[in-house]
């Protein structure tokens, strides 16, 4: 069904990884190294990366970056390491979502479901026109003062989601569950750390296009 590349340098965990996605239906390559992803990267075009933060040449993060600047291919990444500071870096680092392991296999294969599903339907009428900017929905990015931005295919998701749902105030939970297409079990880290990155996008002037309801979600308004 999708082409995925999966960079794990635990070969036990890569076979299995691998078995279920194959048993799913998908087509996979494997890498145990960021070089050997690299090389895979430079003559196949992936739907998605699966990528672990703790590899043996380099960090998966420090990859993730890499391939951001050229590729828009949907990353997520899973890791071992939970604590705060690894997952808002690896998502920083333009990662569209987040996993501890071990991971439950049905809950991977609904995320990388929904991440791929996300970013091949990218494509709507082309612009929508606010008050802070101009939101070019064809080539998913914004026009701030004659200034051209790109969007990640997550920022355009929730950027997407938020102006359809104007002055209204948006849980953690109810942007994680329509914009992942996934229950966050309560952790909303992922969400705060791109919803930081799109405000530096959309609003850098701090207007308060996107408002924080502390504890509880966020409020757009630029209509």
């Amino acid at each position: 069904m999708y082409n995925i590349l999966l960079v794990e340098d635990d070969h036990d965990l890569s076979d299995i990884t691998l078995l279920h996605l194959t048993h799913a239906g998908h087509s996979v390559d494997t890498a145990f190294t960021c070089a050997e992803a690299e090389e895979l990267l430079a003559k196949t075009e992936y739907d998605l990366i699966l990528l672990d933060i703790m590899l043996p040449d380099r960090s998966g993060d420090e990859l993730c970056r890499t391939v951001r600047k050229s590729c828009d291919c949907p990353i997520i990444f899973m890791s071992c390491l939970e604590d705060g500071d690894t997952i808002v870096g690896a998502l920083k680092s333009g990662g569209d979502d987040y996993m501890v392991k071990p991971v439950r296999y049905p809950e991977l294969l609904a995320r990388a479901d929904a991440v791929i599903r996300r970013s091949k339907k990218l494509t709507e009428s082309p612009l929508r026109t606010f008050r802070s900017f101009t939101m070019d929905t064809l080539h998913r990015s914004i026009v701030r003062s004659g200034e051209e931005t790109d969007l990640s295919s997550i920022e355009y998701a929730l950027l997407h989601y938020m102006v359809e749902h104007p002055d209204t105030l948006l849980l953690y939970q109810d942007l994680y569950e329509n914009v992942w297409s996934s229950d966050s079990l309560g952790d909303f880290r992922t969400v705060m750390v791109h919803i930081s990155n799109l405000r530096k996008k959309i609003d850098p002037d701090h207007r308060g296009v996107i408002q924080t309801i502390r504890g509880a979600g966020y409020i757009f308004s630029d209509v």
